[in-house]
């Protein structure tokens, strides 16, 4: 006796139905996405570009055609600026938007919300100033069903050229990636084959050859957030006269919440150049250094003092000066009140051999003070504390012009040979008000003099 299986007529409806739902939602959301897109691009994007930039761009004749699976856009935008352009200047945008939830217009399947592949024709920016010829610039924008968004931008070449002081760069396969996510941290990645520097009247040339920058965030525009910025150069090459050669620049830049308190921010930065070739003695540098405990009003204000210094048209020169002065006093009030803590390494290859500096500052603050003219500089020279320590090499120094001054300071006991005898030392720290060289007391009036 055999017994066959069955599916209960129930589940089989429930799962025709299920099935039957998914195929009309994507056969109708498409349709969906296209119309809320088309509202967007007619009714809030062209509004809100005008009022940011105060009229200065503006969105004219845009054409949006939406159908079922798929739309396209074209419209030119209008940059005026009486400071510089004599007329208006004119960007063509034209391009294919694919709706989801299957999106046909990425080089492989995806899925999400749209996607978008632009080709924006910026063709040449004439100014008093400058003069721009951009080439044909490709854009494909992708946004996911979390509401997460990327971006890559690629232009063959841009040729910029200042008109005053003859000075033309070329910028060769221009690429640009950036990625926000749902919870707002971004990455961004820039590159290019080449860029180059050309002084038409010194006719010297600069080139750096394959240089690239990449960025991320763990919230985007939040300052006191964890990130970070990291630049490579493989090459940088200069012509006579200048000539010289400078190979593997590596800069990273930091920013972290504070492991001193909560509520301030720490940055950092790591600048290594690994091989100088030139006819000066210096062979390679390598800096680090850190700031630790700024307050978000210090940031704050900076970024203010920015912006402040971006001139707009009928502003007033002399107000515009006043309130630049009055947010510097606020950064100053701010730095010299709160305690902070700053630390540098410096090694620098010269003269055959590897030289470092090491310097620590603490400065304790004068929470008392409220204002940036009470400020005394007996009272600062008792906030701060500071530590240095330098560790030169002897045989490279014999070798350079400075061999006679350093005998002097061998002599007078500012340099002392090390343990190994390889290298000269130097040690200096000026705590409450008090300045030690290699631990012997000096009168501060005396240096400071």
């Amino acid at each position: 006796m055999s017994h066959e299986f069955s599916m209960p007529k129930k589940m089989k409806w429930a799962i025709s139905l299920l099935l039957f739902g998914i195929a009309i939602s994507f056969i109708v959301l498409p349709r969906l996405i296209g119309s809320v897109i088309h509202g967007v691009i007619s009714d809030q994007i062209s509004e809100q570009i005008k009022s940011s930039t105060d009229g200065r761009i503006t969105i004219v004749d845009p054409r949006l055609e939406t159908g079922w699976f798929r739309s396209t856009i074209q419209l030119s935008i209008e940059i005026s600026n009486d400071r510089q352009l004599p007329e208006p200047y004119y960007l063509s945008l034209q391009g294919d938007i694919s709706h989801g939830p299957i999106l046909l217009t990425q080089p492989s399947l995806s899925f999400g919300f749209a996607s978008v592949d632009l080709v924006v024709d910026a063709n040449k920016f004439e100014s008093k100033f400058t003069d721009i010829s951009i080439d044909l610039l490709t854009a494909s924008l992708l946004v996911k069903f979390d509401q997460s968004l990327s971006l890559k931008l690629a232009v063959p070449g841009i040729d910029v050229l200042n008109l005053e002081n003859n000075l033309a760069s070329v910028i060769n396969e221009l690429d640009v990636q950036l990625e926000i996510q749902e919870d707002l941290s971004a990455l961004a990645y820039i590159k290019a084959d080449k860029v180059s520097l050309h002084n038409n009247q010194s006719d010297v040339e600069l080139m750096f050859i394959d240089p690239s920058l990449s960025a991320k965030t763990n919230i985007f525009g939040q300052t006191s957030s964890t990130s970070r910025i990291s630049a490579k150069i493989p090459l940088v090459d200069a012509s006579d006269p200048l000539s010289f050669n400078i190979r593997n620049i590596d800069f990273e830049w930091r920013s972290d919440p504070s492991s001193i308190r909560p509520g301030l921010t720490d940055f950092s930065q790591d600048i290594q150049i690994n091989k100088i070739e030139s006819e000066l003695p210096l062979e390679s540098i390598s800096w680090k250094s850190e700031i630790k405990g700024i307050k978000q009003e210090v940031i704050t204000s900076y970024i203010k003092m920015l912006k402040n210094i971006q001139y707009r048209a009928g502003t007033d020169p002399i107000s515009k000066l006043s309130e630049l002065t009055q947010v510097g006093n606020e950064i100053g009030l701010l730095l010299l009140q709160n305690e902070i803590k700053l630390k540098n390494i410096l090694e620098i290859g010269l003269y055959q051999g590897i030289h470092k500096l090491e310097l620590n500052t603490l400065w304790q603050g004068l929470p008392n003070i409220k204002n940036i003219d009470h400020f005394k500089f007996e009272d600062g020279i008792g906030a701060l504390n500071v530590e240095i320590d330098l560790l030169l090499n002897q045989e490279s120094l014999s070798m350079s012009p400075f061999a006679e001054l350093t005998e002097l300071y061998i002599s007078q006991g500012y340099l002392l040979s090390s343990s190994s005898g390889k290298d000269l030392i130097l040690k200096a720290e000026l705590r409450e008000g008090k300045a030690f060289i290699n631990n012997e007391n000096y009168p501060l009036q005396g240096i400071l003099q």
